[in-house]
């Protein structure tokens, strides 16, 4: 399913007044509607980190696969993946192999910790299927078939990026043969988004909290769309509402932080995106806003050690212009008051 966290570039300047006078904070408040990532690490079962060990990902609805090699500390990265599920698969000499569902359609982003067993180690209990994406799949149980197959072809048609016109009338049957559709509403919000109709896509966020208030991304996509709108103060409920109904959410975390530095509340700021860190350790737009937070409060250390966080996990990223910036910029006022980070 095409991300129900759809989000919208929207660019915020923050000034100090006292420390850097000269320089002026950017906060990126979206990346692309198109693209997500999966992340993590692979550890044996002693909680050693498994290096040099292959990652296969493949498109479960797409023809997309690829894969990659473990880091020294057992990490891997996938990104700019379009928004579908996949299957993650670890196979080699003296290993059993191991494969895990992954639906990034609604989420945008995972983060796997992956436990390997060697070969001669007794293989776990397996563990019920659970997050967001079984939840979709018993909500969808109960929708009628009709609405079921224009809602598939809606969400196929999102995740090959074709005519956006064209996904928006599918899911607009889909909602039409059944009124209370949530899902069905949030992506076609979605889709209005990448027409740039805010309103239509408020509206239908509106419509699938009205038919079903229990279904966290539309409370998540409504709040992103608020923080973007500058609409802070409902921002703020929708993303507690959102989140309310899944904790463990670290987007919504993210997204409640950048809320609350733009109205000013530093340490309620600094908390939600400390939250999202940790569920996320590989988010790397999470450093971003935990140095513009340091930075807000004048702490140009630990503003600088988050923006090079950053830059160590997406170097390339979209932010990454600005975070080197940033880093030079620091690391120059430091060379010239003769004054070292700590």
């Amino acid at each position: 399913m095409p991300s129900l966290f759809c989000l919208i570039r929207v660019l915020r300047r923050f000034s100090m007044t006292r420390v850097f006078p000269q320089l002026a904070l950017v906060l990126l408040i979206s990346s692309s509607a198109w693209a997500g990532f999966i992340r993590g690490q692979v550890k044996y079962a002693n909680g050693q980190p498994s290096d040099h060990i292959v990652i296969r990902l493949r498109g479960d609805r797409i023809g997309y696969q690829t894969e990659q090699t473990t880091d020294p500390d057992g990490k891997f990265n996938f990104d700019g993946l379009p928004l579908s599920t996949y299957h993650l698969t670890i196979e080699g000499q003296g290993i059993r192999p191991y494969e895990k569902f992954i639906d990034i359609s609604m989420s945008k982003m995972d983060y796997e910790s992956i436990t390997i067993q060697l070969a001669g180690e007794s293989k776990p209990k397996a563990v019920p299927p659970e997050g967001p994406g079984a939840r979709v799949d018993a909500r969808l149980a109960a929708v009628p078939d009709k609405a079921r197959k224009e809602f598939d072809k809606g969400r196929e048609c999102m995740e090959k990026a074709q005519d956006i016109e064209s996904c928006a009338d599918h899911l607009k049957k889909a909602v039409k043969n059944y009124p209370e559709f949530a899902d069905a509403y949030v992506i076609l919000a979605t889709a209005y988004l990448q027409q740039k109709n805010a309103a239509e896509a408020k509206d239908a966020l509106e419509h699938a909290i009205q038919a079903d208030p229990k279904v966290p991304e539309a409370w998540f996509t409504l709040g992103m769309l608020q923080n973007a709108q500058k609409d802070f103060a409902g921002a703020e409920k929708s993303l507690t509402e959102g989140l309310n109904l899944q904790n463990n959410s670290p987007q919504g975390h993210y997204e409640l932080g950048k809320t609350y530095l733009a109205i000013g509340k530093l340490p309620e700021a600094e908390q939600q995106a400390q939250i999202a860190a940790k569920l996320q350790p590989n988010n790397a737009p999470v450093h971003i806003l935990l140095g513009n937070i340091a930075w807000k409060k004048q702490d140009a250390a630990t503003a600088l050690r988050e923006y090079q966080e950053y830059l160590k996990l997406d170097p390339n990223g979209p932010m990454a212009p600005g975070a080197q910036a940033m880093v030079k910029k620091i690391q120059d006022w430091f060379a010239q008051s003769q004054t070292s980070p700590q």
